[in-house]
């Protein structure tokens, strides 16, 4: 159960959470929204990146559509997973050894919208864990 009462704006929990605030809720859909129809990344790429940042957040709802996989063959997936991974563990700046790494696979626009992706991915599955976000039912997303 949620810490605080969902509204009635929005689709799923998440939604409903930032729909307190109908006009943060169409912003930040429209943001979402870009991230996925106009990313530079394989559909795969990005999810692992998400499902990574959930699982090291702790979300409820964002865990719920999937853990990471166990074993990544792609060397530009597995870079960005690692990425993600510390730029979620931790408050400190990332090093520049660590963008070095990213520079391997990726352009710098690249790693740009990567990192504008995982900052965005992890404030999300933080407002959500922070609230105590449900699961969504089956008829919600």
């Amino acid at each position: 159960m949620a810490y605080i009462e969902y509204s009635a704006n929005g689709d799923s929990p998440l939604q409903r959470l930032l729909g307190h605030n109908p006009e943060v809720l169409k912003k930040w859909d429209l943001l979402l929204d870009a991230f996925y129809k106009f990313s530079s990344f394989d559909p795969e790429l990005q999810e692992e990146v998400r499902r990574t940042i959930a699982y090291q957040v702790g979300c409820a709802q964002c865990m719920s559509h999937g853990c990471p996989s166990q074993m990544i063959n792609d060397p530009k997936t597995k870079a960005a997973v690692d990425f993600a991974r510390k730029m979620t563990q931790t408050q400190l700046p990332t090093a520049k050894e660590d963008v070095d790494q990213l520079k391997i696979y990726f352009k710098d626009n690249e790693i740009a919208e990567l990192c504008a992706f995982i900052a965005f991915g992890t404030g999300y599955a933080r407002f959500g864990a922070s609230l105590s976000v449900d699961v969504p039912n089956r008829n919600e997303s």
